[in-house]
């Protein structure tokens, strides 16, 4: 990959330590989704982080504005301008667990590394955008039309920011979400979150006394135990990694699963299937599920939890599907394979979203994606979930670059320093080239 041009380095040189010394500041914020309080519908810590960008704008100089305490904005260009293009990030985070080596909720900088809770996800690449916006108003560079940086407060969470934003304001002529990776992302797969249970009649539950771990749909679990009535009792550890990212795990689940297939009863041919069907495959095939098309790729899988309550044992599965699959058409061939008396909740889902990849801006962004970097610009699809599902007209684009997969949602969030430099010339030029 290219390094950044010395012309945007010797402009990024002159604003580098108040840029860190902000991003650490919003990395301190513990802004994690909490119960609803008080102009804070989200919790308090991403109430906090929202005000804090908000602070941080108006001492950039940017006009601001906020719609119920869930999505606030930096403005700038014509203020009488009808149409606006967008950029919206988010300010939340996932919860931190014990594995990390750097303090989470600090910005820790090592060489080219940059360490922190939310540094890659998304609060380093929601800042960049701010700071590429900023130093085009210290040169006093005329802008033609009016753009929005937009700060999210509920994105890992569901996104029930965006109604409210869209109650009161009206959406982007087009823009970007930089929450995903390079190049620009014009296609996310469908995504269904399911649990699947069953009934224990026969009393066979009880052998198990207790399962515990780290258990969220965020992240395929690294750590599990359980114990058994008679006393037996076993602890797993494995490898962690990003939902949508189950092939780079070394998930736990599945050998909780093949430990118990040889239960008595009922419990033991639930794990019999589990096992058989599912067990450490991410693909879906046992279950009938490889569907694949030539955009996006093949449906992905990932056991993300198990559970036992009352007289009831379940599991947890998200689904990405390609682009060209229904929901419908997934979930019809998976109660197929269940057994009897298993019956399937939807926890979310997501349709699959797809945007003209032809679009003007669209090109010209990939133009210049390619001319800074030097990597091949065509548009991609993703397994991700971002914004772009949530607001119209916008897309994903960044921050990610080839080859950088599962970073986020886990222990030592990280971002390269050079990385971050080098999106922040990209953004600043995208602005340039479609507000000037």
């Amino acid at each position: 990959m290219n390094e950044v041009r010395p012309d945007f380095q010797e402009l990024f040189d002159e604003h580098k330590s108040e840029f860190l010394e902000y991003l650490d500041g919003l990395i301190k914020i513990p802004s994690v989704n909490g119960n609803k309080t008080f102009k804070a519908p989200f919790g308090i810590g991403p109430k906090n982080a929202l005000d804090y960008m908000l602070n941080l704008s108006e001492k950039l100089g940017f006009r601001t504005g906020s719609v119920s305490d869930c999505v606030g904005w930096a403005e700038y260009g014509p203020e009488n301008a009808e149409e606006y293009f967008g950029v919206l990030g988010h300010t939340d985070v996932v919860d931190v667990e014990d594995d990390w080596s750097y303090p989470p909720f600090k910005l820790t900088k090592v060489d080219n590394m940059m360490y922190g809770r939310g540094v890659l996800d998304n609060k380093g690449p929601l800042m960049s955008t701010l700071f590429a916006l900023y130093l085009i108003k210290l040169q006093g560079i005329k802008l033609n039309k009016r753009v929005r940086i937009m700060f999210g407060t509920d994105e890992e969470s569901g996104s029930r920011d965006i109604p409210y934003y869209l109650n009161e304001q009206k959406p982007p002529y087009a823009g970007y979400t930089p929450d995903c990776k390079f190049p620009i992302v014009y296609g996310e797969r469908g995504l269904v979150d399911l649990t699947i249970s069953q009934d224990i009649s026969d009393g066979s539950i009880d052998q198990i006394e207790s399962i515990s771990g780290q258990f969220d749909r965020s992240y395929i679990p690294d750590y599990a135990k359980f114990k058994l009535s008679d006393g037996t009792w076993k602890e797993f550890t494995g490898k962690k990694a990003p939902s949508n990212a189950p092939d780079m795990a070394d998930n736990v689940l599945p050998k909780i699963a093949d430990n118990w297939v040889g239960l008595a009863g009922q419990t033991g041919d639930f794990f019999m299937w589990l096992s058989a069907k599912i067990s450490k495959q991410t693909d879906g095939k046992n279950l009938g599920l490889d569907f694949a098309d030539e955009e996006s790729g093949s449906l992905q899988l990932s056991l993300y939890k198990i559970e036992k309550k009352n007289n009831k044992l379940s599991f947890n599965i998200s689904m990405r599907y390609p682009i060209s699959i229904t929901e419908d058409k997934v979930l019809s061939q998976l109660k197929s394979q269940l057994k009897d008396g298993m019956s399937i909740t939807v926890n979310r889902s997501f349709q699959s979203k797809l945007s003209e990849k032809n679009q003007e801006y669209i090109k010209q962004f990939s133009n210049i994606y390619e001319e800074d970097t030097g990597l091949d610009g065509t548009p991609v699809t993703t397994t991700g979930a971002t914004y772009a599902r949530a607001l119209p007209n916008i897309v994903a684009f960044g921050p990610s670059f080839p080859g950088q997969k599962g970073i986020a949602h886990k222990g030592d969030e990280w971002l390269q320093f050079s990385d971050w430099q080098m999106m922040m010339e990209i953004y600043y030029d995208c602005f340039i080239t479609e507000l000037c």
